[in-house]
């Protein structure tokens, strides 16, 4: 494959990452997490492509020297336009993660203070966390000696 090819495939795979990232960033926005697991998968296999793509470059820049210089240009400034949408897509995917674990852990401390826990008597001799609360098992001995 020649120079100019390589820069265009890889120019395509990565205007098909920056829209999915684009649809996923505002399914994020948007609190729609069905939409983003559906994305996932799509998400994934472009990011492998785009990858193989430039560890590919990487390994033999000089591939590179006879391509066209406005085809290169393109592709620096569609490679930035994606850097930015996977700062924001890293943004918005951590707030997501953060409210996830605030909401869970709220949960979990509402649940865990609605069980009672062992009942203990108080400074005034009473049973339970309510004041004046009737107990609700109290032991009951008899003493048989009467």
């Amino acid at each position: 494959m020649d120079a100019n090819n390589q820069i265009e495939d890889l120019m395509a795979i990565t205007g098909r990452l920056a829209d999915l990232l684009r649809e996923e960033n505002q399914a994020l926005r948007d609190r729609k997490p069905d939409a983003v697991a559906a994305l996932l998968e799509g998400k994934l296999t472009l990011c492998r492509a785009y990858e193989a793509r430039i560890q590919a470059l990487i390994e033999k820049p000089d591939e590179l020297v006879g391509a066209d210089p406005g085809l290169r240009k393109k592709l620096q400034d569609l490679g930035l336009k994606l850097d930015s949408l996977m700062e924001e897509n890293a943004r918005l995917l951590k707030v997501g993660v953060e409210a996830g674990r605030r909401v869970v852990a709220t949960v979990a401390e509402a649940v865990k203070n609605c069980n009672p826990g062992a009942n203990t008597y108080s400074a005034n001799g009473l049973l339970g966390t309510t004041p004046g609360a009737a107990p609700r098992n109290v032991a009951i001995s008899v003493d048989q000696s009467l």
